[in-house]
């Protein structure tokens, strides 16, 4: 028989195949003896005691005489007497109105309360819980057995059995419960501590863990054996065990080919459309797979409408000479740049930009000859392309709409909000303005690219709110309800759609928006993380440097190029609240924080530095496609997921 902790049955699980199986989890119990603070609300400060303290031996007192006293800054003293008034302590003319409160005066009676908690360590990885149970007479620690065969027995390692935690570790414990009832909507306030001792010999338990497969990726998740959500740090000791435990690895596979049933491959009944040709797929394959809309949306986004844009013009340039082009830009000093290219503008008639053009810097040109295409150099060297050919189609643009850079610009502005995480998912429900638009620049640059005049798809609103249920439903089962609800509206409708595509890709597909998506919802976390952080006093030139060094002290891994190569100037953004990029985010976030928080992202999320990487790598500019497995997408879903969760804890 098992001797396990009864912690009733949490089931946190929604969507799931099957029926959750139990997990025996090894742990031991260590007594600690701490000071408990009263959750009484008028509980006082330090200043409030002190200045109470002088009322009651002097009586009424002015408050410039009690900053003349105690050599309290003025206002601070007024504040104070504001807060004894709100408590019901004084009266307005500074008089003691409140008696039975001797105890909040007399420093003599104010001895802490002692009490006793377990403290939990599991013994499969040797990992502190964050949880501590407060051993009292209406709390006792409740005790259950069972029977070996209806659990899975988690094996402990004996060099954790005789590890003994330190106050550091209870310290550590108490703030992880602090951060965890903020996200679960507790209201338990959790002590400070000032004095701890620790038994020396543990009790030895099993924790009830409840672990079930999910619908939405065929994943495990491990519920929290104290009812918070789910368990991150032993969702991850789960995955270090099967890595070194064939038989548990085993055990997990058998488990999922026993849920696994056969189900009939998605056809995609989506239409071909004019422009969709084979020697369009041949001459223009990027421009032709940015034109199409997600496999999961109706209509193009203002990212799709961008990338179409840009590869238009980029195929525009290639089919004509261009390298006197690169030739002009490379030689003519990048501060005269902005007037060649407003000349040769004015010169075709079009209106230049009011801020003007930015340079084109020899790297972006190096870029185009490679096969890049962003907005600003492809269309600078259209526009030079366009001053010398009068038969330029840009020429025949500019006629019917000079104000096409300010559209242009318009375009990239929204593109670049929604895709570097400000506002709601890029997911219009109907056709969107700039789309009429964009079709008109595009085959009026490339006269083979033909577009019909009726919808890419008749949009099927009930099969769309069927799949925006499964998707908003998958994503409170993987956060919980108290955590998603306190994501904001913005970040559960980026969620949200990231979903959708989830549910819905096929091996091959397209998962650019997707790469887009997830990139766009971590950095709209790390914008909440970062909000209110004092910058560090240091100066650009130790910004990526010093990240680097408290990353690898932390036991985080080492910074990949894709961070490395972040311009200061950008960190510098991202630490002002700007949060150009996501990887201007992480180095922001690695400079903010303190080597305590980083070591606890370390246990939680040992692969955050590498999840980062792997999401910025994979959304590059945004408008390459990326078709992928279906297990590579996954693993981008997995890096978002477990990075918002790693974030929302801290």
């Amino acid at each position: 028989m098992l001797r396990l902790l009864d912690y009733g049955k949490p089931n946190p699980f929604s969507g799931i195949i099957g029926k959750p199986r139990k997990l025996a989890w090894p742990v031991h119990a260590y007594r600690v003896t701490l000071p408990k603070v009263s959750n009484d609300g008028d509980e006082l400060n330090a200043f409030e005691r002190v200045i109470l303290k002088l009322l009651d031996v002097f009586g009424i007192l002015h408050a410039d005489e009690l900053a003349d006293e105690t050599r309290i800054p003025l206002d601070l003293v007024k504040g104070v007497l504001l807060r004894l008034q709100d408590k019901g302590f004084i009266d307005e003319y500074n008089g003691i109105i409140r008696q039975g409160h001797d105890e909040d005066v007399n420093e003599g009676d104010n001895a802490p309360v002692f009490v006793t908690a377990l403290l939990f360590r599991e013994l499969a990885t040797g990992k502190i819980l964050p949880f501590l149970h407060w051993l009292d007479d209406a709390n006792p620690l409740r005790k259950k057995e069972g029977e070996e065969k209806d659990f899975r027995t988690i094996r402990w390692s004996d060099a954790h059995k005789r590890n003994t935690p330190t106050q550091r570790d209870v310290i550590n414990a108490l703030r992880a419960m602090k951060k965890r009832a903020a996200v679960f909507g507790m209201e338990d306030k959790t002590p400070a501590v000032q004095q701890i001792t620790i038994t020396g010999e543990p009790e030895l338990y099993h924790l009830d863990c409840s672990i079930a497969i999910q619908k939405s990726d065929s994943e495990f998740r491990i519920a929290d054996p104290f009812g918070n959500g789910f368990s991150l740090i032993l969702e991850k000791a789960f995955e270090q065990l099967l890595e070194r435990e064939n038989n548990l690895a085993g055990w997990l596979l058998a488990w999922k080919q026993l849920l696994s049933t056969s189900r009939p491959e998605k056809m995609d009944a989506r239409p071909k459309v004019p422009f969709e040709t084979d020697t369009n797929w041949q001459r223009y394959p990027k421009l032709i797979a940015s034109l199409r809309p997600s496999s999961n949306a109706e209509f193009r986004t203002f990212a799709k409408i961008h990338a179409s844009i840009e590869w238009a013009l980029f195929y525009s340039c290639c089919v004509r000479p261009y390298k006197e082009v690169i030739v002009k830009l490379k030689f003519t000093e990048q501060s005269q740049h902005p007037v060649l290219l407003a000349q040769a503008a004015q010169t075709i008639g079009l209106e230049p930009p009011l801020q003007g053009f930015r340079p084109i810097q020899e790297g972006k040109l190096r870029e185009f000859e490679d096969g890049g295409a962003y907005l600003g150099t492809v269309l600078a060297i259209s526009i030079l392309q366009a001053q010398g050919d009068a038969s330029h189609p840009l020429c025949r643009i500019a006629s019917a709409r000079p104000d096409l850079i300010y559209r242009l610009l318009e375009i990239n502005a929204k593109r670049n909000e929604k895709s570097h995480g400000k506002g709601g998912a890029d997911a219009p429900q109907g056709e969107l303005s700039d789309d009429s638009f964009m079709r008109e620049v595009i085959h009026t640059l490339l006269p083979d690219i033909k577009f019909a005049d009726t919808p890419f798809v008749t949009p099927n609103l009930d099969a769309r709110a069927d799949a925006l249920l499964d998707a908003r439903a998958s994503i409170q089962s993987e956060f919980g309800f108290k955590q998603f609800n306190r994501l904001g509206f913005d970040l559960q409708d980026r969620l949200i759609h990231v979903e959708l595509f989830w549910q819905s890709c096929r091996y091959g597909d397209d998962a650019l928006g997707f790469a887009v998506d997830v990139c766009a919802a971590a950095q709209t976390q790390f914008h909440q993380a970062l909000a209110g952080q004092l910058p560090p006093d240091i100066n650009d030139g130790e910004l990526v440097t010093t990240a680097r060094e408290k990353a690898q002290s932390s036991g985080l891994d080492d910074l990949p190029d894709c961070l490395l190569t972040v311009p200061p100037w950008k960190i510098r953004e991202a630490l002002q609240g700007r949060d150009p990029t996501l990887g201007a985010c992480v180095m922001a976030f690695l400079l903010v924080s303190d080597d305590e928080s980083l070591r606890a992202v370390a246990a939680s999320q040992p692969s955050f530095i590498t999840d980062m990487a792997s999401i910025i790598t994979r959304r590059g500019h945004g408008n390459e496609p990326l078709p992928l497995p279906k297990a590579e997408i996954a693993k981008l879903r997995k890096a978002a997921l477990s990075t918002i969760k790693t974030l929302t804890e801290q």
